[in-house]
C-alpha cells in the first residue's frame, strides 16, 4: 500500500482567511493573504510569540471552521485508490485532540494523523506529501518522494508542483502513483 501525507492547514481548510482575521486584531496593517509571497511574510508584522499564540488558539478552534469542498472526495478517493493515508500538520502536540475531532467531525478519512514540527520524519516509506509549504514540498523532492500542493501566493513563484484546486491534484498523483 502506497503511503500519502497530506497537510492540513491550507490544503484541508482555508487556514490563511482565519489566521489573517485573527493576526489584524493584533496588528491592523498586517497585509492580507494575496501579498504574502513568502513563507516568513509574517515577521515584519509580529514577534514569534504572537505569530505561534493565534496559531495555536487557531488550531484549538479547529472545529468552528469547515474544510474545502473538496476535501471530503479528495481523502475519499485517496483512499479508494489503495493509498494509506496519513494526515499531518505542523502544530502544537497539545492540538492533537482539536484536530482529530475536526476530522471526525467533517468525515474526514484518514489512516493515521501525526502531529509535530517536522514532517520529514514521515518521509521513509512514503509516495508523496500534499502541503502548501515550499520548504517542505523541496525537502520532499530532495528525498525522492512527490510533493504537490495548492497554488498560494507563498508558493506559486517557487519551484514547486502546484495545482488549483484538490481534483486537479488528486488527477497528477493518481497518473504519477498508479
Amino acid at each position: 500500500m502506497k503511503k500519502i501525507i497530506v497537510d492540513i492547514d491550507n490544503t484541508l481548510w482555508d487556514f490563511a482567511s482565519v489566521f489573517y482575521e485573527r493576526i489584524t486584531k493584533v496588528n491592523p496593517d498586517f497585509v492580507p493573504p494575496r501579498g504574502w509571497h513568502t513563507f516568513d511574510f509574517w515577521k515584519a508584522y509580529l514577534t514569534p510569540k504572537e505569530f505561534y499564540g493565534i496559531i495555536r488558539d487557531i488550531h484549538m478552534d479547529q472545529e468552528k471552521f469547515p474544510p474545502y469542498p473538496q476535501a471530503d472526495h479528495f481523502l475519499f478517493m485517496l483512499k479508494e485508490s489503495g493509498f494509506y493515508v496519513i494526515v499531518a500538520s505542523h502544530r502544537e502536540k497539545g492540538t492533537f485532540d482539536a484536530t482529530e475531532r475536526w476530522l471526525k467531525h467533517n468525515n474526514l478519512i484518514f489512516d493515521e494523523l501525526h502531529i509535530s514540527h517536522d514532517k520529514t520524519v514521515l518521509f521513509d516509506d512514503c509516495s508523496a506529501i500534499v502541503d502548501d509549504s515550499p520548504v517542505t514540498l523541496k525537502k520532499a523532492v530532495k528525498a525522492g518522494i512527490i510533493g504537490v500542493g495548492l497554488k498560494m501566493p507563498w508558493n506559486e513563484k517557487e519551484d514547486c508542483i502546484l495545482f488549483d484546486d484538490l481534483t486537479q491534484l488528486f488527477q497528477y498523483l493518481k497518473k504519477e502513483l498508479l
